[in-house]
């Protein structure tokens, strides 16, 4: 039974618009803890769900070289471990978000890359291309929250009007509500919405509001383009077999 199941899992996750399909879940399964704070543990299941969709199941679909698949694929797998070991750390072990910050920050401009690379070299405009392009779209919030969330730990005071000064002895993941407060922070930034009820304050703070501020529409910008040249190049295709 096993010996027909296996195979036959693999040859669906091969297929693209079943990796950009689960993209889009294990997105939105992380975006549970924003409405839920007592299903925070979701947001971070998902994370390290979409982490290892990205660089150990769709990296088979790229054109890359294989170095380069194999710096990623690694990657992928230290910044899950960077994550988790920083969940479970106390929160006065300041620093263990350093690694977390810097690896998520590299894994997600180097997956969107990717991304808009893949969508770039779609034929047509599908289904799964849309949720791909999504999915995208989403992972950078959430990463962005991800990384807010562990400036804050790392530099307590970054955004107001959190407060984690009062919280000792305890890991992250046990006090994990208080970031659903940063990521969707980091979802205003992404959107370029700015409802200035949470406010960066300290300078490191300040820089990735901006970045991610201008993340948002550029990536926007990218997809929009790739999109709409798809869908012309489809419509050309369809008139000249007409």
């Amino acid at each position: 039974m096993a010996d027909v199941l296996v195979p036959m899992i693999q040859r669906i996750l091969r297929r693209d618009s079943t990796q950009l399909k689960l993209l889009l879940f294990c997105t939105l399964v992380a975006t549970v803890g924003f409405a839920f704070p007592q299903l925070v543990w979701t947001t971070y299941l998902g994370y390290s769900l979409i982490a290892l969709l990205l660089t150990q199941v769709m990296v088979g679909s790229s054109n890359a070289p294989d170095w380069s698949d194999a710096l990623y694929r690694s990657l992928g797998l230290f910044a899950v471990a960077t994550m988790w070991l920083w969940l479970l750390t106390p929160l006065e072990l300041i620093y263990s978000g350093i690694p977390l910050a810097l690896s998520w920050s590299v894994l997600v401009g180097w997956s969107v890359i990717r991304l808009v690379t893949r969508l770039a070299g779609a034929k047509r405009v599908t289904e799964a291309l849309l949720m791909g392009a999504i999915a995208g779209y989403l992972h950078i919030g959430l990463t962005a929250g991800l990384v807010m969330s562990a400036l804050e730990t790392i530099q307590p005071g970054s955004f107001e009007p959190l407060e984690l000064a009062n919280i000792a002895d305890t890991s992250v993941l046990a006090t994990a509500k208080i970031f659903s407060a940063v990521n969707y922070y980091a979802f205003v930034c992404l959107t370029t919405v700015g409802f200035g009820d949470i406010n960066p304050v300290l300078p490191l703070a300040r820089m990735v509001s901006v970045a991610t501020s201008v993340a948002g529409p550029l990536y926007l910008a990218a997809v929009m383009g790739v999109l709409i040249g798809r869908y012309a190049s489809s419509l050309d295709r369809q008139s000249r077999d007409q």
